[in-house]
């Protein structure tokens, strides 16, 4: 009974699918919870960093389900059918980023005799050092990841011999070689790992932009420092809590697949001396050492990375009530803050 209860929930909840591991992992995570995100009281800073935080946690949430749900029911077809599932969890954490870098930029500056210029800053004056490295060490990962799954590839001949799944036959070097050439995997190569590295790319780009323009924004010459620097932290946070959730969600996703291309072996029945019952000795690839605890490495970043999401999207309605609730006369408190937001 408690197999086939077991067996009924992997086939309704596959451990590939992204929401298997994040639900979870996003109960877990209460039982100590902490505090993660900050909003400012007032403004169209605070609007914006609210959708921000919520919709467009949610939206990493959904692209990350929905891709892995349907790399589970997708057969490999050409090789390289997941370039673009892979990455699409950063590429939604970028957009999002990129509108609200947007929406905050379209907000009125104040009026020359009321604006005092910010002295110039470095792009990550306000950015949380922590988080930074964070990023930081996991985009690292990624892109190591990736370049060297490309750096290994190779082009293969038509009649192989080719393992594991076996894709339509292409003259692209989406192959790794097992065991000096006794035969073929797909899996690597530029076709499936170079959109990440562009992806990666973009989002570096993007983080950086958005926090450049934002850093050295005209203030109002009745703002005080420390309200500003709230105020410019907690976006310089939210911006980057969002793009490592996308992060962690597609380091998972690309540890799944090259863990996964790296567990094929071959099985070889050896007979010693007169004995009756053969020895079955399995031969594994270049990296087989390593390529199974990556893989279920990659089933708990995966899911680590939706529940991140959940967790900022929760935080955020969160800090957003709270803020409502401290904030004693709004009318007065946007009066204050509103040139803060702007």
């Amino acid at each position: 009974m408690l197999l086939s209860f077991v067996h009924a929930l992997k086939e309704l909840l596959p451990l590939e699918d992204a929401m298997t591991f994040g639900l979870a992992l996003f109960v877990l995570s209460w039982v100590r919870p902490r505090r993660t995100v900050w909003l400012p009281p007032v403004g169209h800073r605070r609007t914006t960093l609210v959708w921000a935080g919520t919709a467009g946690s949610l939206l990493v949430v959904a692209v990350a389900t929905w891709v892995s749900a349907h790399g589970v029911s997708a057969f490999a077809g050409s090789g390289f059918d997941g370039w673009w599932r892979r990455p699409a969890p950063l590429v939604a954490a970028t957009l999002v980023v990129a509108a609200a870098g947007l929406a905050l930029r379209r907000a009125p500056l104040p009026a020359l005799g009321e604006r005092v210029i910010s002295p110039r800053r470095a792009w990550h004056t306000f950015a949380s050092r922590a988080l930074l490295w964070v990023s930081g060490i996991t985009a690292t990962a990624l892109a190591v990841t990736a370049l060297w799954q490309i750096a290994i590839a190779t082009s293969a001949p038509q009649d192989g011999p080719f393992l594991g799944t076996v894709p339509k036959y292409t003259t692209l070097p989406i192959y790794m070689s097992f065991n000096s050439a006794y035969g073929y995997v797909a899996g690597a190569g530029w076709p499936n790992h170079l959109p990440t590295l562009i992806a990666i790319a973009i989002a570096i780009a993007v983080f950086f932009v958005v926090l450049r323009a934002d850093v050295d924004r005209p203030l109002f010459a009745r703002s005080s420092a420390p309200s500003v620097r709230v105020e410019r932290e907690s976006t310089a946070r939210m911006f980057g809590l969002i793009l490592l959730a996308g992060l962690i969600t597609t380091l998972g996703a690309v540890w799944m697949h090259t863990g996964h291309a790296g567990t094929s072996a071959i099985g070889l029945d050896v007979q010693w001396g007169a004995e009756n019952h053969p020895d079955r000795i399995l031969i594994g690839g270049s990296y087989s050492a390593i390529a199974r605890p990556m893989n279920l490495t990659g089933y708990l970043l995966q899911g680590a990375g939706v529940a991140f999401a959940l967790r900022i999207a929760v935080d955020t309605m969160r800090a957003a009530a709270r803020t409502r609730r401290t904030t004693p006369n709004v009318p007065q408190a946007q009066e204050r803050t509103a040139g803060l937001s702007r």
